[in-house]
């Protein structure tokens, strides 16, 4: 009787889930123009309706001028902090086709914090000093990485240590795609809280312990595309 239960409970946390996804669908759906009605419904149910039983689920219409993002995380694990998949659908706004699937294996996430809810999606501008909560930028951001005047984005992937989460940087191609880049993803790892467009740098603060605290800035050679460390400072508090 108590697997029966727990089944039970299981299926209306899902249903709730559901029927808040369909809500927030219809109403999004009545804000389109009638003559574009058909075409938004289609990306509308895409989006929606086949993500029955997924816990974490938000769509995101807003965060960038030319995507919208169907975020995903899935668990098996029952502690709070744990594994789980994160899956980001991205879709052409305008054509309303879906153009990407990304799939991220997480081993340390806190799924009553993360990827639950889209105000935790953030877009940021170059040239200006980023405020964070822990080292904590959000979910999944967008921002141009590599200073070439295209979206690209951020994703977490791990919640990280004294540092803050770790994050997958993916940058745009020519053809809409997002590829992972591998030096900003196993080697920065955290999210910079300075974007300089115009020296092309990345620079990262980051706590490394209780006393001690490090700067971080990362070049882009635009003729190789390679990233570079071009500055190291240490903090003493």
């Amino acid at each position: 009787m108590k697997y029966k239960a727990k089944q039970t409970s299981a299926y209306r946390t899902d249903v709730r889930h559901v029927c808040a996804s369909l809500f927030r669908t219809y109403v999004i759906y009545l804000t389109f123009p009638k003559n574009d009605m058909r075409q938004h419904l289609f990306t509308l149910i895409a989006f929606g309706i086949f993500n029955f039983g997924n816990a974490q689920n938000c769509i995101d219409f807003h965060l960038s001028k030319t995507f919208d993002f169907d975020i995903l995380l899935k668990s098996k694990d029952q502690n709070n902090l744990g594994k789980a998949e994160i899956i980001i659908k991205i879709f052409d706004k305008w054509k309303k086709i879906k153009i990407q699937t990304i799939h991220i294996k997480s081993e340390f996430i806190l799924k009553s914090k993360s990827f639950k809810a889209c105000e935790n999606n953030n877009l940021y501008l170059s040239n200006m000093f980023l405020k964070s909560n822990e080292n904590d930028f959000g979910d999944l951001i967008v921002a141009d990485f590599n200073f070439d005047g295209k979206e690209d984005i951020a994703i977490k992937r791990e919640e990280g240590g004294n540092g803050g989460p770790l994050y997958n940087f993916y940058i745009q191609s020519e053809n809409q795609q997002f590829i992972l880049d591998t030096y900003l993803s196993t080697e920065m790892t955290y999210f910079p809280d300075y974007i300089d467009s115009e020296k092309k740098t990345l620079h990262v603060y980051v706590r490394i312990d209780s006393l001690t605290e490090e700067g971080i800035t990362y070049s882009y050679a635009e003729n190789t595309k390679k990233w570079n460390v071009e500055k190291k400072v240490m903090y003493r508090n």
